[in-house]
């Protein structure tokens, strides 16, 4: 009898911690929809993901330790830590992930900033090229044209040397 209570009890304090991990994972999708803004398509897909995680984690808990049995106490247990962990620990949890959060999209940017620099000289050398090029394509142009007319003025003109000399 002691050995089932005991073992009732530490089902009990599993199941608990259950219920604080399942709302510390809630916090995280809590904590990274403050530091980066996303459109509502976006939240309730990662709602989704978020029930999926707890699903699955609750089956696989139900099965492992209740071997395959669901019982009221579970539950009770699961809402309990989850209210111990709301209380005691999620507004700290929140403050600190948060920042940690933010201070690693500052330094995401900063190192994409970075990456990017390159890039974008690359695009303005390359913008230049292309301008440079196309200017000696209009002048190439331009000179084929004057050529074709100064081919033309000098078979003209050989006409009418040819006149000339008939006469």
């Amino acid at each position: 009898m002691n050995d089932t209570l005991l073992n009732q009890a530490g089902i009990f304090m599993i199941y608990l911690l259950s219920g604080i991990f399942i709302c510390l994972v809630y916090d995280i999708f809590r904590a990274l929809r403050k530091t980066v803004k996303t459109a509502d398509f976006v939240t309730l897909i990662e709602d989704v993901i978020f029930w999926l995680i707890v699903a699955i984690f609750l089956i696989y808990m139900i099965f492992i330790f209740g071997n395959g049995e669901i019982r009221l106490f579970m539950f009770v247990a699961i809402c309990s830590g989850g209210t111990i962990y709301y209380l005691l620990i999620s507004k700290y949890f929140m403050k600190i992930s948060v920042s940690i959060l933010t201070i690693l999209k500052k330094v995401f940017v900063k190192i994409i900033t970075l990456l990017m620099i390159p890039l974008k000289i690359f695009l303005k050398i390359n913008r230049k090229i292309s301008y440079i090029v196309c200017i000696n394509f209009k002048n190439v142009e331009k000179n084929i044209k004057k050529i074709g007319k100064d081919r033309k003025m000098v078979k003209e003109n050989r006409k009418k040397a040819k006149k000339l000399e008939i006469k």
